[in-house]
């Protein structure tokens, strides 16, 4: 009973230090930067004088740092130093963002969209992997907890930002402080653990693009991110458009709100990721096709909450086994995984966009569908490698 009482204690102490703590307030400046720029992309257009098609400029700037330097800079996180390639991407992610804030002009706003962008994605990927590093083999119950906080910083913004009184630039300067708040906290850490990686181990990163088990985790990725920003991009049309409603709103909050939650219970047990995530895209293929059947405003949004508490900790679960699998190159691996969510998220809103509204709930459906095989697979291919390297 005493060793059960001090190991509590220790949990606690860990969920306080400040490890965790610039990890929250990290991802808390990254999801308050991500849904905020979404609740004020049109003031933003207006300012700049874009046409609301064109406005779809801003947020590719934004996504090409997303996508691009995850998978550049992994690779040399890994070499170098995680710790010191979170500081430097930290610094590039605030700098952005105070571009944005100050800016007056179209380019100059494009460039610091650029920066978040790229300190957004290496700063996300690198924690994660860093997480992984340090914590082991209780790595995803800390990234979700980290996550979480992004959740409610993506359902802080919007509701900050339609207050009255609340400028769209007040966004990205709040994002940036924020973030710079994570960095004074990273600096003053010296506890993290530094797993360096020789030239050696980097040689292999063609060989983890060709192992299967990676491939299936960045499909998986790439499909639950284009999932989650595809329903995220559609939710308030569809609800206007099928139901006159203004609802939509309301269904974007419930959805961060139950993702939130789902991270949080989450990050508080340890379970079988595997069987989670099979479980989790079975839910999820089911809640879409009831979603893309509906006929009531209300059944919709329970069904969007239902979405956001399935989707919970599936990014931090994939994360999490990928760390699990590839130890000794883990900001390497995370990086490129990122470079899958920036492909998803900018793929799927194009195609929700393509086809009428309830077949792209079905399309989703299918995706959801897809990933649970994937995760399959998967688990098979892991067990595998297992028992090669066990005998």
């Amino acid at each position: 009973m005493q060793d059960t009482g001090i190991r509590d204690r220790m949990n606690k102490k860990k969920y306080l230090d400040r490890k965790i703590l610039f990890s929250c307030l990290l991802h808390f400046s990254i999801g308050f930067e991500m849904g905020g720029f979404q609740a004020v992309l049109r003031t933003m257009a207006e300012f700049f004088s874009l046409e609301r098609i064109d406005s779809g400029f801003l947020v590719s700037a934004q996504y090409v740092g997303i996508i691009l330097m995850p998978a550049l800079i992994g690779r040399i996180a890994d070499r170098v130093g995680k710790k010191r390639t979170l500081v430097v991407f930290m610094l590039v992610f605030s700098i952005g963002a105070f571009i944005v804030g100050v800016s007056s002009w179209l380019g100059i706003a494009v460039l610091g969209l650029l920066f978040i962008g790229s300190g957004y994605g290496v700063a996300e990927s690198v924690s994660t992997a860093l997480l992984g590093d340090h914590y082991k083999e209780n790595a995803d119950r800390y990234i979700n907890l980290s996550q979480a906080f992004l959740c409610i910083g993506a359902v802080a913004a919007p509701l900050v930002s339609s207050l009255t009184f609340f400028l769209w630039r007040w966004v990205f300067l709040s994002s940036s402080a924020v973030c710079l708040v994570s960095l004074v906290l990273l600096l003053s850490e010296t506890g993290f653990a530094k797993v360096m990686h020789t030239s050696d181990a980097l040689l292999l990163d063609k060989s983890l693009i060709q192992s299967n088990l990676f491939r299936l985790f960045f499909i998986t990725m790439l499909l639950y991110v284009g999932m989650e920003n595809g329903f995220g991009y559609v939710v308030e049309t569809y609800f206007y458009d099928s139901f006159r409603s203004s609802w939509g709103a309301y269904a974007i909050s419930l959805y961060w709100s139950a993702m939130a939650l789902s991270r949080l219970l989450s990050s508080t047990v340890s379970s079988n990721l595997y069987v989670q995530l099979k479980i989790r895209f079975t839910a999820i293929t089911l809640v879409y096709i009831v979603l893309a059947l509906s006929t009531s405003p209300v059944l919709s949004l329970i069904l969007c909450a239902l979405i956001g508490f399935s989707f919970g900790p599936i990014w931090s679960f994939i994360m999490a086994l990928a760390i699990r699998n590839y130890p000794e190159k883990t900001a390497s691996v995370t990086g490129l995984i990122n470079s899958g969510c920036g492909l998803g998220g900018v793929l799927f809103p194009i195609l929700m966009q393509l086809v009428p509204l309830g077949k792209g709930f079905v399309l989703l459906a299918a995706a959801a569908l897809a990933a649970g095989v994937c995760i399959v697979f998967a688990a098979r291919q892991d067990r595998a490698m297992l028992y090669i390297a066990k005998n």
